[in-house]
């Protein structure tokens, strides 16, 4: 197995791939969820956002410590793991970030139906992840 260029793993976390965000419940076992992400306007950090009662957003609270999985879709299947430290914020933009979200997981058709049921119904917070290490590998056997 080979690893991914720096590149090869940024076009990867750029992809609409569902991810795996890990955090770390109170008993110090691991919480892992299906997440939507992005990466922000400089691609340093991971975006992800979550209602503010999940249960990941209360782990981060307590433990900043996360890991985020995406695996392509495809054979082989590079894939990518992204450890690092996570803060909660409440940017007054989070309906925009939200938004682009969908449309970048789902597209223009199906995300505006999606977010008329969700933006203010939901109240989202964002998940901010800074990554220490990342692991990109392409798959190869």
């Amino acid at each position: 197995m080979g690893y991914l260029s720096k590149e090869q793993a940024k076009r990867l976390l750029g992809e609409p791939i569902i991810s795996f965000l890990t955090t770390i419940n109170s008993d110090g076992s691991p919480h892992t969820s299906p997440v939507w992400h992005l990466l922000n306007e400089d691609n340093s950090h991971i975006w992800v956002a979550t209602s503010k009662t999940t249960v990941k957003a209360r782990n981060i609270r307590m433990d900043q410590r996360v890991s985020l999985v995406s695996a392509a879709d495809s054979i082989p299947q590079p894939w990518v793991q992204v450890n690092g430290v996570a803060s909660i914020r409440e940017p007054t933009d989070i309906d925009d970030i939200v938004s682009r979200l969908a449309y970048h997981y789902l597209g223009s058709e199906e995300a505006p139906i999606y977010l008329r049921d969700i933006l203010g119904n939901i109240d989202f917070i964002l998940v901010d992840i800074k990554p220490n290490k990342i692991l990109a590998f392409d798959g190869e056997e």
